[in-house]
Parts: structure tokens; C-alpha cells; sequence
């Protein structure tokens, strides 16, 4: 199939994912569209996953490409909307970003809201850096790595480790990511309705899920409102068309020298979508970056 007629696929089918979306009331809702989703748009890949890794009260497991050299490791931040957790989605696009940058990767399984609110996410994203950090890994060769949802938990554990004076890691990578739940930014009223996967009115209930009551311009939850200062070598990449887009534009322009691309028509965490031809650049571009940072 042809790249556009590809991408015209893919975007009526997201169109279809909107609506349900819209209308689901609930994280129960929200997680069995994303399980549904999954079958249809995740991408195909092989690899070896581990059993569960306990990491000082956090959990994850490695994902480790086949024929790779592993020079590096990949700590990532799965998205979902701090609400859902999908290894069909998330596991084979770790692999496929390990694959092509001869890394493998730590996927973190950080305890789910509304069960478990803020802060409950992101102490358990810390507690995997703390224990990387204490069982011996080289910070040098460890990239974070998150998209969407998991892109505010990278960004929000990296300053956490910079303010309590620990190692950072050699470099981010944010995907499409989440970093104001005030929603502050133009596009998210700009892109409603041409956004092809979210509305606004969807993205408010996400944000009152992970954090009731909880003032939504603290930096833990909002990043983009704290101080830059002082954070890892970043690679910021977004759709044109997201609700979200401001919030990585938004950060580029605070983290002087970030390598950010934006993809003309590309939805949210596009990366993440099985044979979109501008997914496998954007992997391939983000490959390059992470080998460029760990590799001697």
C-alpha cells in the first residue's frame, strides 16, 4: 500500500478510536479501546521479554531485540494517559527503537491512576532510575525514553533526579508528550476536532483521573511549568495536527539546543503505528540520537 493511501487508512480508522473515546466515561472504558486499538495498529516486532524486574518497590521487565548489540539501554516511560498500560502497543515500540539503535530496554510498570493518583506514577519512575543507579548502571549509557503520558513521567523523573542530586541520564526522548495538564497550550483549541485521535473534553477527564484535587500547575504534574535548567541533551518530536503540539513546542523553545521535528499530518505517538512509512523515519531518526549519546 501506498504512504498516503496508508496514512488516509490509518486516520479514518483513528477518527473511529476519537469517537469511541469521546464517549468512553470511564479509565475501565478508556483501556478496553486501547486494548481493541492495539490488534489493529500496533506495530510487529521480535524480541526477547523478560519476567517481571522488581526495582526497589517499582516493577518492569527488559525488552531485548533479536541480532542487536546492546551497547546502551533504553529506560522507558510507556504513554496511556497515566490511566492504561498496553504491551501489545508499547513493547514492540521499544524493540523496534532497540533494534535500530543496538540498545535494549527497561520498560517501567508504573501503578495506574485512578486506583493509584499522582504521585503514585511518578515515585515509582523514580524508584526505577534509583535502582538502576544503585545496582551499578553507567547513567552515560542509559537513555529515557517516553511517549505521550510517559513523556511528562520522563521529563518529571529527570528533574526529580536533578534536584536530588543525582546522575541523569545521557540524553531524553519525548514522543508526542504530555507536559501541561492545564492544557494551557493554543493548539489544544486550535487542533480540537482536527486532532485525529483525541478531543479536549477527553484530555480534561485524563488529567482529573490522574490527579484529583491536586493544583495542576505543580511541576510533578505539569513539567512544563518548572525550571529547565541543567537537564540531559533532549530530542522532542510531535504531530502537527495533536491537541498537544504546543507542549512540545513550548518545551523546545525552553531547552536551548533540544532537537525537536515536527511531522506534518502525523497523529499522536505516531511511531507506535504499524506501517506508517514516516514512523519508521521518526525511529530511525531517534535511533541515530540515542547511539549518538551512548556510543564512545
Amino acid at each position: 500500500m501506498r504512504a498516503e493511501a496508508q496514512r488516509w487508512v490509518v486516520e479514518q480508522m483513528l477518527r473511529g478510536a476519537r469517537f469511541a473515546l469521546a464517549r468512553a466515561d470511564s479509565p475501565a472504558q478508556v483501556r478496553a479501546l486501547i486494548a481493541r486499538a492495539a490488534a489493529v495498529f500496533a506495530r510487529k516486532e521480535t524480541y526477547d521479554a523478560s519476567p517481571p524486574v522488581e526495582m526497589d518497590g517499582a516493577r518492569g521487565w527488559w525488552i531485548t531485540p533479536l541480532g542487536s548489540p546492546q551497547a546502551g539501554i533504553i529506560l522507558y516511560f510507556h504513554g496511556g494517559g497515566f490511566i492504561a498500560a498496553s504491551r501489545a502497543i508499547h513493547d514492540p515500540l521499544l524493540a523496534a527503537l532497540g533494534r535500530v539503535s543496538g540498545t535494549r530496554g527497561l520498560m517501567i510498570d508504573y501503578r495506574l491512576a485512578p486506583e493509584h493518583p499522582f504521585p503514585a506514577a511518578p515515585d515509582d519512575c523514580f524508584a526505577a532510575w534509583n535502582w538502576m543507579l544503585t545496582t551499578g548502571f553507567d547513567p552515560a549509557r542509559v537513555v529515557f525514553a517516553g511517549d505521550s503520558a510517559g513523556g511528562n513521567l520522563a521529563l518529571v523523573t529527570a528533574m526529580r533526579a536533578r534536584d536530588e542530586g543525582l546522575p541523569l541520564p545521557a540524553a531524553l526522548v519525548l514522543m508526542s508528550p504530555v507536559l501541561d495538564l492545564t492544557f494551557s497550550g493554543a493548539s489544544f483549541v486550535r487542533n480540537d476536532g482536527v486532532d485525529p485521535m483525541f478531543r479536549a473534553a477527553t484530555a480534561a477527564k485524563i488529567a482529573e483521573w490522574y490527579a484529583p484535587g491536586r493544583d495542576h500547575t505543580d511541576p510533578r504534574i505539569s513539567p512544563l511549568l518548572g525550571q529547565m535548567a541543567d537537564l540531559p541533551p533532549t530530542m522532542l518530536l510531535a504531530g502537527s495536527s495533536e491537541l498537544l503540539l504546543d507542549d512540545t513546542l513550548r518545551l523546545s523553545v525552553r531547552l536551548q539546543g533540544a532537537r525537536t521535528t515536527v511531522w506534518h499530518g502525523m497523529p499522536h505517538v505516531f511511531p507506535a503505528i504499524r506501517g506508517l512509512v514516516e514512523g519508521d523515519r521518526a525511529i530511525a531518526e531517534i535511533a541515530d540520537f540515542i547511539h549518538e549519546r551512548t556510543s564512545d
